[in-house]
């Protein structure tokens, strides 16, 4: 979808609004030609009183005159400006929830910074030019033509001497254009790196520090400015020479009106009055011309931040609801993988290949490997946060890829290593799946998750603040937190990826017996690196290099004497190693 179109598809949700501010707009111009028609007037005055209104009469119809002008003008503005802030807050909207669809590998692509320049600098820009650039844009072609409109009554020589600058502003347009263009898109992806900058040394503000390295990360946000700043003088240099130039198209017609009009004034061909009339409309015509430069620069940066809007918005996702989905509300657990191969997109070595195993609801399956053996790939696939092959993963009988969405997800809950906290409390962190989850079974949750205790020792208990990305917490209470936000949502099918990593090995042994009583009916895929984490599991696959190495219980994998047995025995050593220290 080009910039224009994507446009005008959000102009068309407002069209009464739009066309408000368009009838507004013209009964304004209307306005504005009474001001020199009244100027008109009172100068008649003098030339022959006897013909014309009194000079008090000929005064508030002046005033009387810009009163109205400034009504008009505010209320057209006052339209098109409201009817501006809508589209960017349906365009915020729209590219929140175009997010929200978007799949791991979108993000993987794309900088955090970057897509919240889009979504606030871009935006900001697209708004300025559907408020004040398209009421400039449609408002001072009007004026124009209806002031020559009567200028041309007056006098159409004179008119015609007035006009001859005016043409002139289509070569400039044409001459800027696309330099403008580019200088604003290049200042706005620009403005894309440094935000990245700032929010990636805001975030990982702690390892800069640990490392010594603030004199470095402000380099490279000096550079990244630097490069910011380079670009907007180049953006300031291409609008620093349009804009002056459109600027003396009125200088110009004023210098016409002086000569051209006094000329004929002195041959009595036009009369004083006239000649006032000239003088007014180019007087006030002068601001709107040269706001017209302006507001082409203006237009070129909210074409460009569409542009880079519309980048991330036809971004078509690659995990949704198909055309063939099967009508299901939620599932039972069970689990099956056929010959499962999977190839990240920026990659070519496969991550996994051939890996096939079934799960029973109810039943406990644990995954192990060396680091980089495809664990994580391999239960990211299972709730489709990543693109799943046709054909492999099956829920219940059926294609993972012909399950709703919503039935799949809102079956299974996943913790991940890398436990995310919202910056609020722990109780809405806990609540995050379960909005509406009353006071006891956050509590329960929490318990189960062996928090409870250290939740109640806090000031505030539940309503404790956890900061941003949970800051306040340590590790591993961070990822209890999410593990008793996962409890709390009752699943289907719960996903471990290695969530007790940051836990002792005695609060992990009490957590995995609390789900082995709780886990009944339920499905449980648990990765983990220490092999006591999945000893009671009723199925075991260990990964190598994306392939399945090894499959079945801990007690069979022992005798077997391979892969396991070996990563079994080294545990066991260290255990020793550090019991003796």
């Amino acid at each position: 979808m080009t910039p224009i179109t994507r446009l005008l598809s959000y102009v068309r949700r407002v069209p009464g609004s739009y066309a408000l501010g368009a009838a507004l707009t013209v009964v304004y111009a209307g306005c504005f030609q009474l001001v020199p028609l009244s100027v008109r007037n009172l100068v008649g005055h003098f030339e022959s009183p006897e013909s014309q209104p009194s000079l008090a009469l000929g005064a508030l119809w002046v005033m009387g005159a810009a009163l109205l002008l400034a009504i008009f003008r505010m209320a057209s503005r006052m339209v098109l400006f409201r009817t501006a802030r809508e589209i960017e807050f349906q365009l915020r909207n729209d590219l929140f929830h175009h997010l929200q669809t978007l799949p791991q590998s979108f993000f993987a692509r794309n900088r955090t910074g970057d897509l919240m320049s889009r979504g606030v600098n871009d935006i900001n820009s697209i708004r300025l030019f559907l408020g004040m650039g398209l009421m400039n844009i449609f408002q001072t072609p009007v004026l124009i033509l209806g002031a020559l409109s009567v200028m041309m009554w007056v006098d159409w020589r004179l008119t015609l001497a007035v006009a001859i600058p005016y043409p002139i502003f289509t070569f400039v347009v044409r001459l800027y254009g696309r330099r403008l263009h580019a200088a604003s898109l290049a200042t706005q992806e620009q403005l894309g790196e440094v935000s990245t900058a700032v929010q990636e040394n805001a975030a990982g503000v702690l390892v800069a520090r640990a490392y010594h390295m603030e004199d470095r990360e402000r380099e490279r946000f000096e550079t990244e400015n630097e490069r910011l700043y380079r670009r907007h003088m180049r953006l300031a240099i291409v609008q620093g020479l349009m804009q002056p130039t459109i600027g003396m198209l009125p200088a110009i017609a004023l210098l016409m009106v002086l000569l051209v009009g006094g000329w004929r004034v002195e041959a009595g061909a036009l009369s004083q009055k006239d000649l006032w009339l000239f003088y007014i409309y180019v007087a006030m015509l002068t601001f709107p011309t040269f706001m017209l430069g302006w507001v082409f620069a203006l237009a070129q940066r909210g074409l460009a931040g569409l542009q880079r809007l519309g980048e991330v918005l036809d971004w078509v996702p690659s995990i949704r609801d198909r055309p063939d989905v099967e009508p299901m509300e939620g599932v039972l657990g069970r689990v099956e993988v056929e010959n499962l191969s999977f190839v990240y997109p920026d990659r070519e070595l496969k991550s996994l290949s051939g890996i096939h195993f079934r799960a029973r609801p109810g039943q406990t399956i644990g995954i192990v490997g060396r680091v980089g053996s495809g664990k994580s790939t391999l239960v990211n696939l299972i709730p489709r946060v990543l693109e799943v092959p046709d054909g492999t993963i099956f829920m219940d009988g059926v294609d993972v890829n012909r399950v709703p969405l919503l039935a799949l997800r809102s079956s299974i809950a996943m913790v991940p290593q890398e436990s995310f906290l919202f910056s609020t409390s722990l109780g809405e962190n806990i609540r995050f799946g379960c909005p509406d989850a009353p006071l006891e079974e956050v509590r329960d949750a929490a318990r189960r998750a062996h928090l409870l205790d250290e939740i109640e020792d806090l000031p505030f208990g539940l309503e404790t603040p956890v900061g941003e990305r949970g800051i306040t917490l340590s590790g591993g209470q961070r990822q209890r937190v999410a593990l008793a936000r996962a409890l709390i949502l009752d699943p289907a099918i719960l996903i471990l990826d290695d969530a007790l990593s940051s836990v002792d090995a005695i609060t992990e042994e009490s957590i995995l017996k609390d789900l082995r009583r709780a886990r009944e009916g339920r499905t449980c895929f648990i990765v983990a690196h220490r092999l006591t984490a999945v000893r009671d599991a009723d199925y075991i696959l260990v990964l190598e290099d994306g392939e399945l190495a090894e499959e079945g219980t801990h007690a069979e994998l022992l005798r077997k004497g391979g892969a396991y047995a070996e990563l079994h025995r080294q545990q066991r050593l260290e255990a020793e190693i550090e019991a003796g220290d």
